[in-house]
């Protein structure tokens, strides 16, 4: 391990490059590499934020008819046991208070009302219909994911060149701010990821992966993903400042614990 900073050592560097001839070809090429870097890190990250909407939008209109099909002809029991099970039986308890309630309704204007088993036929073909619907949804949202996963996967591995560069561009532009804002913008993440609030985010964020992925809504793993994952990431984050910033720059991690204090 080096223990002089680097920023020390590339200060030196460019001080012994300006004392020679060498200071107006440097210049040129840092300007060279720091476009390349920002060129190659951007398209990167579009492609990054751009891939999975497109994966989403694609395979849900290719795949709708297929697993439509499948579903309506090769469905599983065990699969219709245990995709929204409870959500089904709370609908139809809705639909069937909501029948009472027109029954009574109309048994007090005394008019004429239709047979009421014709009536439950048409609810219960009516709650038939969306709990069908709803899965071949689920089963849609899960294929999707789980294909955009694998291809996003491949897209990191396969770009670990570019992920490298995106990597180094963003110490660089962290490392060029003055302590003051990079103090700022740490108490910012660290507020939102480990804050008071953050058990919040943290069970919406859960609960749409687990809707997303098709999985039943568990109170005591959420629960214990909540009060897990922000734990985790503070430990992180603190052997993140005693080992990386306390050598790097240790007026940030004064700034930091005085606006944090």
């Amino acid at each position: 391990m080096n223990p002089i900073p680097r920023s020390i050592t590339r200060t030196l560097f460019r001080f012994r490059t300006e004392l020679t001839s060498e200071s107006r070809s440097l210049a040129i090429h840092e300007l060279e590499v720091a476009k390349y870097k920002a060129s190659v890190s951007l398209r990167y990250l579009a492609g990054l934020v751009v891939l999975p909407w497109v994966i989403s939008i694609s395979f849900q209109k290719g795949l709708e008819p297929w697993v439509t099909n499948w579903w309506n002809t090769n469905q599983s029991p065990k699969i219709l046991d245990y995709i929204e099970e409870e959500s089904i039986l709370g609908r139809f308890e809705k639909i069937e208070e909501l029948f009472m309630l027109e029954r009574m309704v109309e048994d007090s204007l005394e008019t004429d009302s239709p047979d009421p088993r014709i009536e439950n036929q048409k609810k219960m073909i009516q709650l038939v219909k969306m709990y069908n619907q709803d899965c071949i949804q689920i089963m849609l949202y899960l294929l999707t994911n789980i294909m955009g996963s694998l291809i996003l996967s491949a897209y990191l591995i396969l770009g670990k060149h570019k992920l490298a560069i995106l990597n180094s561009w963003i110490q660089e532009l962290f490392y060029s701010l003055s302590d003051t804002t990079k103090a700022f913008y740490i108490l910012l993440a660290t507020d939102l990821c480990i804050g008071f609030h953050s058990p919040h985010g943290w069970e919406l964020l859960i609960n749409w992966i687990f809707e997303n992925y098709g999985l039943a809504h568990n109170e005591r793993i959420i629960s214990g993903l909540v009060s897990t994952f922000p734990v985790i990431l503070d430990t992180i984050f603190k052997y993140w400042i005693f080992r990386r910033l306390n050598r790097t720059s240790p007026s940030l991690v004064v700034i930091y614990h005085s606006i944090n204090e």
